[in-house]
């Protein structure tokens, strides 16, 4: 797996909290169950992706480009969801349809609530699974999905968390983020640089990615933070 080195947010919150950590670690905290999904469409130009822009109070990723998602709910355990769907995606997911069930409720309300779309189990494909870094006062154990625009449907933006929403192409989202005019996590970057190699939403889709978990380590270089990661 590459080791891949991300360079950390600029935000003077950010870095105080993260050289505190390193001059004496805690406990860490127990991430909290989440879901993302990679929304796509094809153009001319090759796969776009729907993505959106927290707002800079956010208490988590403010001012972030991000994919929509969020937390799971205690309600998503209860979620009516085809069992046999669950069970295939499960098994994809390397995870018992007890544990995949609440993750994928979470992804499919998140994407409903935050750009009006709906989305059906069947149409989920996992792509990744991240865990934010022990460090962080808010965690998160995230599972990143990949669906299709479904048929006759629009992305509307509706959330109040975001003030900005677009579809793109994923290589203009990363040359925005080269140059800093965007700023975006470790998992936003590393999905958008995978998306980008594909020519079409139907082979992004039925691409079968390694699913180990990743989860950034902080490092001091001494004139920078930085977030190290093995990429599947």
């Amino acid at each position: 797996m590459p080791l891949r080195e991300f360079a950390a947010p600029l935000s003077d919150a950010w870095v105080a909290n993260a050289r505190a950590w390193l001059a004496s670690p805690g406990e860490p905290l127990v991430p909290r169950g989440a879901a993302t999904v990679l929304v796509v469409r094809d153009s001319p130009d090759g796969p776009m992706v729907f993505v959106q822009r927290r707002v800079p109070t956010m208490a988590f990723a403010p001012s972030m480009y991000v994919f929509p998602g969020g937390g799971v709910d205690d309600a998503d355990a209860r979620a009516d969801l085809d069992p046999a769907e669950v069970e295939a995606l499960a098994a994809r997911m390397d995870l018992t349809p007890a544990e995949a069930h609440p993750l994928v409720a979470a992804a499919i309300r998140e994407v409903e609530e935050e750009c009006g779309l709906r989305l059906s189990v069947a149409q989920l494909v996992p792509r990744a699974h991240w865990i934010t870094p022990a460090f962080e006062k808010r965690r998160y154990d995230t599972w990143f999905f990949a669906a299709p625009l479904p048929e006759g449907q629009s992305a509307l933006g509706a959330s109040t968390e975001t003030d900005h929403d677009a579809w793109v192409l994923p290589g203009r989202l990363l040359t925005a983020y080269a140059e800093g005019r965007a700023v975006m996590l470790p998992p936003t970057v590393v999905a958008l640089e995978q998306l980008a190699t594909f020519g079409s939403v139907a082979a992004f889709l039925s691409d079968t990615p390694v699913l180990t978990a990743v989860s950034p380590e902080l490092v001091d270089l001494g004139d920078r933070l930085v977030m190290r990661s093995d990429i599947p």
